[in-house]
């Protein structure tokens, strides 16, 4: 319910003495990461390039808090997700060269990818419309902790024992990681080399990169590492880094390699190269619809300027390359720190060369001040209920000694403020509800901008809980669940990953939701339950069968 808004800083600068004048561009953006330059704390390296030139490099923080090592442009950082836009330029290389085409079915490559009912094409890889499910969920609703080693290999395991397909192939767009690392394989399968292989003959040798590589090895030794920190009740805590997922991930650089590569990319664009022409070409659904998401990048326009980007983010490790190539500038930010804003901090640098160029923020509301008024108890009575925020989000609102409290689901509850007959501000929140459509019942409220219906919640009976106890057991992931009935409520039991909780979902039977995603029980022919299909945010009806 309390979302997380990014701080945009507003800097005030003249654009041109800014770009003229290093110590004044310096300044301005040493005071965006002034939070990581303070003693103790992982931080983040810092690159622009502008008109083909590196007008700023800088590292803030330590790369290594054990032994006070600080950050400088040198500094190798995981780049995670970034790592895509490399796979891309390899598959584009691979098309332009006639090797491959994106129209290709991938078991022209692939045949050991299981035969789902309608093809997969190499286009739907790259633009994440396969509907294969994410690994990072299927492998840890299989049993894997997020601490451990995902391997390359536990990857393609997860893919040949797919059964269904989450949707089908270029209806739908569903971020994936998994087509990337199919299309890592692809290259090895066209060319005869690896990915890494490829892309350091071909790219990183070339352009001078000499402390980039996609690592194949986890365990392998990277000079000059920045590691990775998250912070935990004020103190700082090590991430666990053990991902070979290359072609999605998996790729290690630094600030000063990556700045050759932006002015390789910038030089492609503006040279008409159709090999990095293709790198921005957008995907399209099915039914014609465009996606924002081409070869590895994201491609977006707001005010009238075009962005090229893409964000990365493992073992608290945050990372984004944002390209504006109209006004030639490109911005890389590498952190070692957990909760960095990896894309919000390049929108706050980019501002500094685009002053009076975007449009003046709007003020947020804010009720705080306006003078709490006595509604009738009468007409809170009609506000009182439940109202659908979002997919699985909803929000309670309950009438309590003549006050309404508020509470969405999985969260406290908190007292509201009434600021008129309609309008009620939850402190909480920082944020207002506007209640419409008010009959004998309001049949909405609006929040943040957006209207949420009333629901009517499915009333469990916690006496027939007890019917979905039991284990059950996935073929597709090959793992088990236990679950049992403690105490009036569902509990899942998993050998690695513990136990947790099955809520009721408020609005649909059988469904249940728990912090490893949606669980919806189905009936056999005697009415009796058989299983239950488990689904995420990347990953759809996986079947567990009743044991």
């Amino acid at each position: 319910m309390r979302q997380r808004f990014t701080l945009l800083l507003l800097i005030v600068c003249l654009v041109a003495k800014a770009q003229t004048n290093p110590e004044r561009l310096q300044a301005s953006i040493d005071s965006v990461f002034k939070n990581y330059s303070q003693p103790g704390n992982p931080g983040v390296a810092a690159l622009i390039v502008k008109d083909g030139n590196v007008i700023f490099k800088k590292g803030y923080g330590l790369a290594n808090l054990e032994y006070n090592i600080p950050i400088t442009p040198a500094s190798v950082f995981d780049i995670a997700s970034v790592s895509k836009q490399f796979t891309g330029f390899a598959i584009s290389t691979l098309i332009q060269q006639g090797k491959l085409s994106p129209d290709d079915d991938i078991h022209k490559y692939l045949p050991d990818v299981p035969l789902f009912a309608q093809p997969i094409t190499v286009g739907n890889l790259i633009h994440h419309t396969s509907g294969l499910r994410d690994w990072p969920e299927a492998l840890h609703a299989a049993g894997w902790r997020w601490d451990e080693a995902f391997a390359w290999e536990d990857i393609m395991r997860m893919v040949k024992k797919q059964h269904d397909l989450d949707f089908v192939p270029g209806s739908q767009y569903q971020y994936s990681n998994t087509g990337y690392n199919l299309l890592a394989a692809i290259v090895e399968k066209t060319t005869g080399k690896t990915l890494a292989q490829w892309l350091d003959e071909n790219l990183f040798k070339p352009l001078g990169m000499n402390s980039t590589q996609v690592l194949v090895d986890y365990s392998k030794v990277v000079k000059n590492l920045a590691g990775s920190y998250y912070n935990d009740g004020g103190i700082y805590h090590k991430s666990n880094d053990e991902l070979t997922a290359f072609g999605s991930s998996s790729m290690f650089t630094s600030v000063e390699d990556l700045s050759k590569w932006v002015i390789r990319f910038q030089k492609g664009l503006d040279d008409k190269d159709p090999v990095f022409l293709r790198m921005i070409e957008t995907g399209k659904l099915n039914n014609g619809s465009s996606i924002g998401y081409a070869y590895g990048l994201g491609v977006s326009s707001a005010n009238g300027v075009k962005n090229i980007s893409h964000t990365g983010s493992w073992a608290s490790y945050a990372t984004v390359i944002s390209n504006y190539p109209a006004e030639r500038l490109s911005i890389i930010l590498l952190s070692n720190a957990g909760g960095f804003d990896s894309f919000g901090s390049a929108n706050t640098v980019a501002k500094l060369f685009f002053k009076g160029q975007s449009k003046k923020e709007q003020p947020r509301e804010d009720l705080s001040s306006k003078p709490t008024v006595n509604v009738d108890t009468a007409i809170l009575k009609k506000y009182a209920g439940t109202y659908k925020l979002g997919s699985t989000w909803f929000v309670t609102l309950t009438l309590e000694d003549g006050k309404l409290m508020t509470q969405a689901n999985g969260e406290d509850k908190f007292a509201t403020e009434m600021k008129s007959d309609t309008v009620l501000w939850v402190p909480a929140y920082n944020s207002s509800m506007t209640f419409l459509q008010i009959t004998d019942k309001a049949g909405a409220l609006k929040y943040r901008g957006n209207v949420s219906p009333r629901i009517t919640p499915v009333k469990m009976d916690i006496a027939k809980l007890g019917l979905y106890a039991g284990t059950y057991y996935s073929k597709e992931l090959e793992t088990t669940y236990r679950i049992t009935l403690e105490n009036g409520k569902l509990i899942a039991h998993h050998m690695r990953l513990g136990d947790f909780d099955l809520m009721p979902d408020i609005i649909a039977a059988d469904n249940f939701s728990s912090s490893s995603g949606n669980i919806k029980f189905f009936k056999d022919n005697h009415n009796k339950v058989a299983g239950f299909k488990l689904s995420g945010g990347r990953i759809r009806n996986i079947v567990f069968d009743r044991q």
